[in-house]
């Protein structure tokens, strides 16, 4: 990934505990997302909104009920674990 497809914005969405942990949870494959929503314990309205804000950066793919990471949004989550295993303060 080059330096350019690094959006802050994209980073700041992916980097938010709640969303971070989404994209965890989803980098195994695919997940049904009402077994998404369970395994990472929020209700509905809330998993709903991050999941609307990491399908709107690009980062998951919603088909037929299964939830997915994106090539970018694989991306993404092994940039920001290394952000978080180097300790940078990336804002």
């Amino acid at each position: 990934m080059s330096k350019g497809e690094l959006d802050p914005k994209t980073i700041q969405v992916a980097n938010y505990p709640s969303r971070k942990l989404i994209l965890v949870k989803l980098k195994s494959g695919a997940m049904a997302a009402a077994a998404l929503q369970k395994s990472v314990k929020m209700s509905q309205k809330v998993f709903e909104s991050h999941l609307k804000q990491l399908k709107d950066e690009g980062l998951v793919e919603a088909e037929q009920d299964a939830v997915q990471l994106t090539t970018k949004g694989r991306e993404i989550l092994n940039y920001v674990e290394k952000l978080d295993q180097e300790n940078i303060d990336w804002t």
